[in-house]
């Protein structure tokens, strides 16, 4: 199995547990539309069956996410690090390690959020969802960076859309904690209209990394280190690992093999 299609599978996953939850929820009227007509995610997560589908659907989504943080940081050290002075490759690793730090916490935050819903323990629920949220931003925001700086390992149209989800998450995050900062009940349909926008664009740039992790993007060093064009079929895959040595250090380091699989 490609890496590209467990970082896809994320977002897939996500996308069809909430879409499922909604539906139910609203379904079987379980949905406060006296309060506001959009509901927030969370709202879709209260009342069985819907609560099973959500416990079990968002658990899975955040150990896919783990898997997910584990994979980029593989392909950074691997493809996004090196590309420079000994100094210049050791920063990297370190910004890696880092980042792959914070969006690991935002996923076992996000195991909160499936265990405990808002009805059960609002403020354990809130401050979980605020660790994902910030969390999961914050480690784009740096892959976007680290990628930046590498474009070898990437492509203008990748780019282009990480900037963009970075940028709507992040406007949208900041208008939903300020306005839940001022009033909640005031303001309860415009911030569950900006949860909703933050999700959809986290789920947009998760998504984008299986094009970098595929050895999509054109002319890219990782596309080019398994000698092959880049091409769907072709790139990091699952259940192999190479050991060898870390660029410019005497160290081993242990990263996901650049197969050319076709499976």
């Amino acid at each position: 199995m490609r890496a590209g299609t467990v970082v896809r599978a994320t977002a897939l996953v996500a996308a069809c547990v909430v879409a499922t939850t909604t539906l139910v929820s609203a379904f079987l009227g379980d949905l406060p539309v006296d309060v506001s007509p959009v509901p927030m995610i969370s709202d879709t997560f209260v009342r069985a069956p819907a609560s099973y589908v959500a416990r079990a659907g968002v658990a899975a989504v955040a150990c896919l996410l783990l898997v997910t943080t584990l994979l980029v940081r593989s392909f950074l050290k691997a493809f996004a690090c090196q590309d420079g002075s000994r100094k210049d490759a050791a920063f990297w690793r370190r910004v890696t390690e880092c980042h792959s730090c914070v969006g690991a916490a935002a996923a076992l935050a996000l195991l909160v959020v499936a265990a405990v819903n808002d009805r059960e323990n609002l403020p354990a629920h809130f401050a979980a969802a605020s660790v994902f949220f910030i969390g999961t931003w914050l480690w784009h925001l740096c892959v976007f960076v680290q990628l930046c700086a590498h474009r070898s390992v990437t492509d203008a149209k990748s780019l282009q859309w990480k900037c963009v989800c970075v940028v709507i998450s992040g406007v949208s995050l900041a208008a939903f904690f300020a306005m839940c900062g001022v009033s909640l009940a005031r303001f309860y349909e415009p911030i569950a209209l900006c949860e909703w926008l933050a999700a959809v664009s986290i789920g947009g740039f998760t998504w984008s990394l299986g094009g970098e992790l595929d050895g999509n993007a054109a002319g890219s060093a990782f596309a080019e280190s398994i000698r092959a064009p880049p091409i769907p079929g072709r790139g990091m895959s699952l259940g192999s690992v190479w050991r060898g040595r870390a660029p410019d250090e005497g160290e081993l380091l242990d990263v996901l093999v650049a197969s050319a699989s076709d499976e």
